[in-house]
């Protein structure tokens, strides 16, 4: 049996369907993003500084971080510490796409807390209930994944 930090249970991402993917508030649907996959909707309203939900998984000290052969849900939080939700299905905030500045801008941020192994989603203006939670994945990740990528629409 292979848990996170928090002691959850490591399930595969395509065992759950997006009916199962929900918390208070939230709701995993098909993004409004062409090629996107799935995304993170608002239920209800969220006031602009309210905290949305938390991205969390295992922890990781920055050598393994690197070592990871796929970095897809891996988030740098700083003072060498990384949280990957990979293998944790469950985390929504997993699912917050980078609209690239598409679809009305980034509507959430990340504070990050290197310390307690997470990071808070918080709203940056009110959110609608039915809006895609979006968020800026940063500079950095764009050049790593048009490398890798180079066939992608996406840029």
């Amino acid at each position: 049996m292979d848990t996170a930090a928090s002691g959850e249970l490591f399930v595969s991402d395509n065992v759950l369907d997006d009916a199962e993917l929900q918390a208070d508030g939230l709701q995993v649907q098909p993004s409004r993003l062409l090629n996107a996959g799935r995304g993170l909707f608002a239920t209800r309203a969220f006031a602009q500084g309210s905290v949305v939900c938390v991205y969390t998984g295992e922890v990781l000290e920055s050598a393994r971080a690197w070592k990871l052969a796929d970095k897809t849900y891996l988030m740098k939080l700083g003072g060498g510490r990384y949280v990957d939700a990979r293998r944790c299905p469950r985390v929504l905030a997993r699912y917050m796409n980078d609209c690239r500045g598409r679809l009305g801008g980034f509507n959430v941020t990340l504070d990050k807390r290197p310390s307690e192994g997470r990071a808070l989603v918080v709203a940056l203006r009110d959110i609608a209930a039915g809006e895609e939670l979006f968020v800026d994945y940063g500079r950095l990740y764009w050049l790593a994944y048009n490398l890798l990528h180079p066939e992608s629409p996406v840029r």
